[in-house]
């Protein structure tokens, strides 16, 4: 039997309520890599933190009967949604994912969009948007608390574009601050 049946057993016995039942927080606390000897070790990740605010998370399913429409719950009303990213934006061993809101698509072509972090089970933390955007793109670059830079490209105009880059400020992706420069 359960510990944690036996536990409600026995305070049901001795007059008290049984302790509620806390939903599962799936976080990883590690990742699996090998040591120069080729032994499986656990490495731990960076910031497992953010996934542990489970009041904000979202569910995230592909529909499989379409070619890349997925589902949101709660859902945001902005109609047909499709994954444009997954990948790891942190480097553990869930799928992030950056979703266009295909319904939302203006004339110059900007789509509301969404970056969210995946905590595992379905679940995923939305960290950026859903904001317009005419493209988020992941890069190489990595900050120094693990996370992968996204640039935000808009429209400014028939050819011309504003390029912003994001990085994860431990709550959410913000634009990186800008230096400014020295007053004359």
């Amino acid at each position: 039997m359960r510990p944690s049946l036996l536990l409600a057993l026995a305070l049901v016995a001795c007059g008290g309520a049984p302790p509620r039942e806390m939903p599962a927080v799936h976080v990883a606390t590690a990742r699996a890599s090998h040591s120069s000897s080729g032994a499986l070790v656990a490495e731990p990740l960076r910031d497992p933190e953010p996934c542990t605010r489970v009041a904000e998370l979202v569910r995230i399913e592909r529909v499989p009967e379409t070619e890349n429409d997925t589902t949101l719950t709660p859902d945001s009303g902005f109609g047909h949604k499709s994954i444009h990213f997954a990948g790891s934006l942190n480097g553990d061993r869930f799928p992030d994912l950056i979703i266009y809101y295909n319904d939302t698509c203006g004339s110059t072509h900007e789509c509301m969009c969404g970056v969210y972090l995946g905590c595992g089970n379905g679940e995923y933390l939305p960290v950026w948007g859903p904001e317009y955007a005419f493209e988020l793109q992941v890069t190489d670059t990595e900050t120094a608390n693990g996370y992968r830079l996204i640039r935000h490209i808009s429209r400014a105009g028939e050819m011309d574009a504003i390029v912003v880059d994001l990085h994860f400020d431990g709550q959410s992706y913000q634009p990186v601050p800008q230096e400014t420069p020295p007053r004359p």
